[in-house]
């Protein structure tokens, strides 16, 4: 295929996805296959191992030839050594994410999580390139985040910050995947609203089993699809009037599968986000990323060349922090 490229790997609860980046951040060999979860951290580790070098012998490329190579989970990472210590996924806190990829390829790999990865990605890449204070939320199976300030990631004295899928909406609320009760993804973000199908399918509702298919729905103009991507817009909207009232971002950038649905829960999110902030921080700008279910793969790569360079890698990247 020739040319140069940085290898980008996004390992999902629901997928895991591997990818060539361009310097021009474009995508290209994208590879996409279910995570296999009940196989556990073995399995997992072992699937995107394969899929890589798929990756690799579709684009014609040896693992030596990416000039970086980044891969963005769920949870929080410890940047040091690839190690996750935060997930919603018990079985997934401890797990080195690091050693098998290092392995495969023979050299170094950045880790990062999936929002911190995707919030680069949007400084490099998206809607407000180049950007400081600017949030990023990651709109999946839950609800990942990253800030960027002063050109660098916000990360808390235990790599932990910014947890925002575990915000504390709800005192009796649904019960969160990480055990605890009333968590702002339990009830928005996409495991929220399979969940919401699946128990008003089980009522008797025609409905689809997946948010995919309600989107489709909703683009036919069913009333019943279109007020529960409204329900869900206000539901993800009062997550983000909390976090603009916390964080004051400059802006607020939208990625992640979930994400795809936009135009049909955008009013109800940014209504709800308007009216629950406080004046001083309700004037962020509130954006989808352009291509948002790419965002933390594309963010994958921006990491790893962050971390190992070279800095001349993206021609069209504009440096944080301007």
């Amino acid at each position: 295929m020739g040319g140069r490229f940085a290898m980008a790997i996004d390992v999902g609860v629901t997928n895991v996805k591997a990818a060539l980046v361009d310097p021009r951040g474009q995508l290209t060999c994208i590879i996409s296959r279910p995570t296999p979860l009940a196989s556990g951290a073995a399995g997992v580790s072992g699937a995107l191992v394969e899929t890589c070098r798929e990756v690799l012998q579709r684009g014609g490329l040896r693992t030596k030839d990416p000039v970086a190579v980044g891969c963005a989970v769920p949870g929080s990472v410890s940047p040091e050594d690839g190690v996750i210590v935060s997930s919603a996924t018990p079985s997934w806190v401890g797990v080195d994410v690091r050693d098998p990829l290092t392995r495969s390829f023979e050299r170094s790999v950045t880790v990062e999580s999936e929002g911190n990865a995707a919030t680069l990605g949007f400084c490099a890449f998206g809607p407000a390139r180049g950007q400081d204070h600017l949030l990023g939320l990651v709109l999946g199976t839950g609800i990942s985040c990253g800030y960027v300030h002063e050109g660098r990631l916000l990360r808390g004295a235990g790599h932990t910050a910014l947890e925002a899928g575990h915000l504390p909406l709800f005192t009796d609320g649904q019960v969160c995947s990480c055990g605890l009760r009333g968590c702002w993804e339990a009830h928005a973000g996409g495991g929220a609203l399979r969940s919401i199908l699946a128990a008003r399918r089980a009522a008797g509702d025609e409905l689809p089993a997946l948010p995919e298919e309600l989107a489709d729905l909703a683009a036919a103009g069913d009333a019943q699809a279109l007020g529960l991507w409204e329900s869900q817009g206000a539901l993800l909207g009062l997550g983000i009037a909390a976090l603009l009232n916390v964080l004051n971002p400059r802006s607020v950038i939208l990625g992640g599968g979930f994400a795809s649905s936009w135009r049909f829960f955008k009013k109800a999110l940014l209504r709800t986000a308007r009216e629950r902030a406080l004046p001083r921080a309700s004037g962020a700008a509130i954006l989808c990323s352009p291509n948002p279910g790419w965002a933390t793969l594309l963010g994958a790569a921006v990491a790893a060349v962050r971390a190992q360079g070279p800095a001349d890698f993206f021609v069209d990247e504009v440096p944080s922090g301007t």
